[in-house]
């Protein structure tokens, strides 16, 4: 009898045991599967933490790229600068969309004021022999008593193409031709050498510089061959990104130049006739030469200049700067909601591509916020009579407008 108590404890201890893992399991099992169908607890849909520095960066996916690509750089201040416009005359209007280049320093200030100009350009000549606080008493009394607060701008890219930094008095500085200065020293030494431009044009009042240079030439008989880095697409997209990030954040703004590239085009080529004409195909145009601007659009350049080349299979009626097709592409493919300027627009004749107006009218009419020009005088008088018989709406004069001084309140040039 005793026996058989002992066995029936033993079989009953069994029997519990197997019961009891036979229950684990199954609430182990139901516990998955209830964690797959239900929603992640709070902490699990927090974002992640920053990881080291050293980790790569995701990529951007395509949807990022369209909402930065597609974004307004002049967003926040365009309910300001469309109030400060609607309290300006049409001729008030019609000069902010002009960028005279600079005769005479001394006079600079009775010129903007003269013609209304949104602002000047000023060229090496203008500050000869002048110390660096005269240059900056010349550029403060140009700007000090303009009703609306001007650009001063400068063409500081290096090699032969320098407003200050080949003067006596800024003798510190001697910045290369942009491919010399790549190919000392790669994109740290162009960076650099960026860097020290933007320091240097700050320090006498400077706002824009109109660099630098994103075209792709590969070729030593191409005409921007020694203003362009190497001709490489991933070379000027970080050219372009790095001047819209980095000089625009110390208050110098950046003109990427000159869509959509001179491309190809031979610097013989050039001499003693008003344009020249790049015959590529469209598609390589678009997916080669736009790509830089693209980038420097997505990183929030505030400039984006046009070339005076036509543009045989995307307009050939027209010069880049003059195009409407041209002028709709950089606004919708390329996503660039900044200002478009012209290059020089009278250094040469380009009349036969204005479709039989002024080629300042013109230029306004195929999208251009701001004309670059010599004879600013004569650029204006043409604007102004193109607004009273209604070549140029108001509301396109007032579109322009509006966007220059919605640039002059993003960059502090406005208070």
């Amino acid at each position: 009898m005793k026996k058989f108590i002992i066995i029936s404890a033993v079989l009953l201890l069994l029997a519990g045991g197997a019961f009891g893992y036979s229950l684990y399991r199954y609430m182990d099992v139901t516990n998955v599967l209830n964690s797959k169908n239900t929603a992640p607890t709070e902490a699990a849909t927090q974002a992640p933490a920053k990881t080291d520095s050293s980790e790569a960066p995701k990529a951007p996916t395509q949807n990022d790229t369209a909402v930065v690509a597609s974004s307004d750089v002049f967003a926040a201040a365009s309910e300001k600068a469309a109030a400060y416009t609607a309290n300006l005359s049409a001729e008030e209007m019609a000069g902010q969309l002009l960028l005279g280049i600079c005769a005479d320093a001394s006079t600079a200030a009775s010129e903007i004021n003269r013609c209304h100009l949104a602002g000047m350009l000023f060229e090496s000549g203008n500050f000869q022999g002048l110390s660096k606080e005269n240059i900056t008493a010349a550029l403060l009394a140009a700007s000090t008593d303009a009703k609306v607060k001007p650009i001063l701008a400068a063409q500081e890219e290096g090699g032969s193409y320098t407003t200050l930094s080949d003067l006596d008095s800024f003798s510190e500085y001697d910045f290369n031709a942009l491919r010399t200065e790549f190919e000392s020293g790669g994109l740290q030494a162009v960076q650099k050498a960026e860097d020290a431009k933007t320091t240097m044009l700050k320090s006498v009042g400077i706002n824009l510089n109109l660099a630098p240079v994103v075209d792709l030439a590969q070729s030593a008989d191409q005409i921007m061959y020694s203003r362009s880095a190497d001709g490489n697409v991933e070379t000027a997209s970080s050219i372009a990104e790095y001047a819209a990030k980095f000089n625009q954040a110390k208050g110098v703004s950046a003109c990427l130049k000159h869509f959509p590239g001179y491309g190809t085009v031979p610097d013989s080529a050039v001499t003693g006739v008003g344009a020249v004409t790049d015959d590529r195909p469209a598609e390589t145009i678009r997916q080669n030469d736009y790509t830089p601007f693209k980038k420097g659009a997505e990183a929030g350049a505030h400039f984006i200049m046009m070339s005076n080349v036509v543009v045989k299979n995307i307009d050939a009626a027209h010069t880049a700067a003059l195009s409407p097709t041209l002028h709709t592409e950089l606004r919708s493919s390329v996503g660039f909601k900044g200002i478009i300027m012209t290059d020089v627009l009278d250094d040469a004749d380009y009349s036969a591509y204005a479709e039989g107006r002024k080629p300042v009218v013109q230029a306004v009419l195929a999208g251009n916020d701001l004309i670059l020009v010599r004879d600013y005088a004569t650029a204006y008088n043409d604007i102004v009579a193109a607004v009273k018989d209604g070549t140029i709406t108001e509301a396109q004069l007032k579109e322009a407008c509006t966007r220059v001084i919605a640039y002059k309140y993003t960059a502090g040039i406005l208070k």
